[in-house]
């Protein structure tokens, strides 16, 4: 993955950033899901967002847990991504903090290969309110909850317990 080692390198160089190596093999659709969407070598970005409470945010897709957040889209920089993402995966308006985690992903299926880097960043609720329907139309994402736990099934749970 050109590129990637290097751009997650120069994140991971500022203070409090982990750099981490996600290594993932992908039924054939997803396989071609990602290598379409990353194949300009795009970052994503996920946010993780601590409410007054110590409620942490996640959507549910795909029968798993996560930190809302998405690609960057060209033009953007992580912060609007962040922004963006956070609001259509759950109504929730956010500030974007620090980077904590940046991620160079490997994503492998009968011998082929997808990379792209992901960011983590945490972010500040300036609003709480739930959307009624989380996620745009075919996103999968089934709800989005404060939740006051971080289930076993979250993606990246590693980073989101460490930094909520």
């Amino acid at each position: 993955m050109p590129g990637f080692d290097t751009a997650v390198e120069t994140l991971a160089e500022r203070a409090g950033v982990t750099r981490r190596e996600k290594h993932v093999e992908a039924d054939e659709d997803g396989f071609a899901a990602l290598r379409e969407k990353f194949a300009d070598g795009r970052w994503a970005v996920g946010a993780i967002v601590t409410n007054a409470e110590g409620q942490v945010l996640l959507v549910r897709e795909d029968g798993r847990w996560l930190a809302p957040g998405g690609q960057v889209e060209p033009g953007e920089t992580h912060a609007e991504a962040l922004v963006r993402e956070v609001r259509e995966e759950t109504g929730v308006e956010v500030v974007p903090d620090d980077p904590v985690a940046a991620t160079e992903v490997t994503v492998t299926h009968g011998g082929e290969t997808v990379g792209f880097a992901f960011a983590h960043y945490t972010a500040t609720p300036e609003t709480t309110t739930l959307a009624a329907d989380p996620g745009r139309d075919g996103e999968g994402i089934t709800t989005a909850e404060w939740r006051p736990d971080v289930p076993a099934d979250t993606v990246d749970r590693d980073v989101v317990v460490a930094n909520r």
